[in-house]
């Protein structure tokens, strides 16, 4: 790296010890009552639950502090997990935007300042298909289908700011982070953006006899004529034969809030993985990971993902590690740079990142934190054989989900309790919070960088680096910077630190235009009030 940008991060570091000593909006807690507002209908698409098509309501909660009159606050999606299938159903006790450790990120990132969300996606898919095709092809049209409902929440809340007057006091900033299968859905999110290069690859088109026999060519799995585009901007319809033999096209997607953008500025991940690495290219948002060395339901590095409701297996994907290997390849994680990877881990006593990254056979990577958990006992017990655990974060009542689960399978009593701690056989409350502690650590500097800028900016007046707000971002051709506060001058680097523009603005708008410059992540240096702060920006 070149001097200037070793500096930036010098004080970067800086900033992080100087954040413990002080309350820091969106780093630090800064309040205590939290608002909840629950079932906040985001949006109706066709969702496929009963196998047959019927149109859903979407719902969300709302997370932010009591009483805060703040009128732009960054945003944190929290996508559960599930394995695209309702809890019970699904054989898991987890699957719903109630989930203990959706409730709890979303509760600690509001203390903070921000709005976050709980969301609840479209479920369904075939995973008893004894066609491994049926399987691959309906579980990634569930995983688009979730993709097109986050986008459509996105654009639900920058249709607030603009048509309602702002309900939710936000501004233009949006990280979206998720556990297990929503750790999935998060980084197709960061990285699925082009339809002929990333969904018509090989291992995404079924080419079994079955379909050749019956379509006289392979057909790829999505087909966006059909289920929609990646937004659900448009329609999708299926055509299907009616009972006079006439052919009716029933719709599988509709468009909801067109003409709002669905960027977000970050994507983070506990558990899941990136269907395909290829995906992953330069310029594209960063990306922070937490996940368990020897996940059994999602590669750490390259393997097959297994389905837990069957144990079947699905597709190879891509995880965590060489998601982040790749990321920082291609620079789009430099802004994590000097953030460390070390924390408090109470529960299993191996906070440290570069150890846990050594155990995992690889190098420390600032944007992920590899969780050692336990070696799973060699002695069975009485349901069966304990498994690596994949989320030790989450924690549940597991009398009341035993007796519901026994009665929905038709099960012995007790016997889908004691199968449910097999992958978390120390599961607790106390636990969970324990992870919960170290996952905020890890993930909230992140998102803090991500959303409000370097963490260089702690310290100056609230009042001005609030009110600095940066649009599009990522961008296309410009980006426009508008505070309250008059701007003298505007200075853009490159990520090695090369300054590439200098402007001498005193207004309180101004527009950086792409034109020579190459996709990627740069960073702005403002000086307002003769003050300076530092923000990301990105170019598409």
């Amino acid at each position: 790296m070149k001097k200037t940008y070793i500096l930036f991060a010098s004080v970067f570091a800086l900033g992080l010890s100087v954040a413990t000593q002080a309350q820091t909006r969106y780093l630090d807690d800064i309040g205590t009552e939290i608002s909840v507002t629950p079932n906040i209908n985001y949006g109706n698409n066709v969702g496929v639950i009963t196998q047959a098509p019927a149109l859903e309501a979407l719902y969300m909660d709302a997370y932010q502090l009591e009483g805060d009159t703040t009128s732009n606050k960054p945003v944190v999606i929290l996508l559960h997990t599930g394995s695209f299938l309702p809890g019970i159903i699904n054989g898991q006790p987890t699957g719903d935007k109630s989930d203990n450790a959706i409730v709890e990120m979303c509760e600690r990132f509001a203390k903070k300042g921000y709005l976050a969300i709980a969301l609840n996606y479209r479920l369904g898919w075939n995973p008893v298909s004894t066609s491994e095709d049926v399987r691959r092809s309906t579980l990634i049209q569930a995983a688009y289908r979730s993709l097109q409902d986050v986008k459509t929440a996105v654009r639900f809340l920058r249709k607030s700011v603009a048509e309602e007057e702002n309900p939710y006091g936000i501004g233009d900033e949006f990280a979206v982070g998720g556990y297990g299968t929503g750790g999935y859905i998060s980084l197709s999110l960061a990285t699925l953006n082009d339809y002929n290069s990333e969904l018509l690859m090989p291992k995404f088109i079924d080419s079994s006899e079955e379909t050749i026999a019956l379509y006289g060519q392979p057909v790829p799995y999505i087909v966006q004529s059909v289920l929609g585009n990646f937004d659900a901007t448009d329609y999708g319809f299926m055509t299907v034969m009616g009972p006079d033999s006439t052919a009716i096209e029933v719709p599988l997607c509709i468009p909801n809030h067109v003409g709002y953008s669905s960027e977000i500025n970050m994507a983070f991940n506990a558990g899941g993985a990136l269907p395909d690495i290829s995906w992953l290219d330069a310029g594209e948002i960063p990306i922070a990971s937490m996940q368990c060395i020897t996940d059994p339901d999602a590669p750490y590095a390259e393997g097959n993902v297994i389905v837990p409701t069957t144990g079947e297996f699905v597709i190879t994907a891509h995880g965590a590690q060489w998601i982040q290997e790749k990321a920082d390849s291609l620079g789009n994680n430099v802004i994590f740079n000097e953030l460390t990877t070390t924390f408090t881990d109470s529960w299993y006593n191996n906070g440290n990142g570069a150890d846990n990254a050594a155990i995992a056979g690889h190098s420390d990577l600032n944007g992920l934190f590899g969780i050692v958990t336990p070696n799973a006992s060699e002695t069975p017990t009485v349901c069966g054989f304990e498994l690596e655990q994949g989320a030790p974060w989450d924690w549940w009542d597991n009398a009341t989900y035993g007796a519901m689960a026994d009665g929905y399978h038709g099960t012995p009593a007790g016997t889908m309790g004691c199968l449910a701690l097999l992958g978390n056989p120390d599961m607790s409350e106390e636990k969970g919070m324990a992870m919960a502690d170290m996952m905020s650590d890890f993930f909230t500097p992140r998102v803090y960088v991500a959303l409000v800028g370097s963490i260089v900016n702690i310290g100056l007046s609230e009042d001005i680096v609030e009110k600095v707000n940066i649009y599009p971002n990522p961008a296309n051709n410009f980006i426009t910077i508008n505070a309250q506060n008059p701007i003298t001058t505007v200075k853009l680097y490159s990520v090695d630190g090369k300054l590439l523009r200098n402007y001498t603005a005193n207004t309180t708008t101004v527009s950086i235009e792409k034109n020579e410059l190459t996709e990627g992540l740069y960073f702005i240096e403002l000086e307002i009030n003769k003050q300076t702060i530092k923000k990301s920006v990105v170019f598409n």
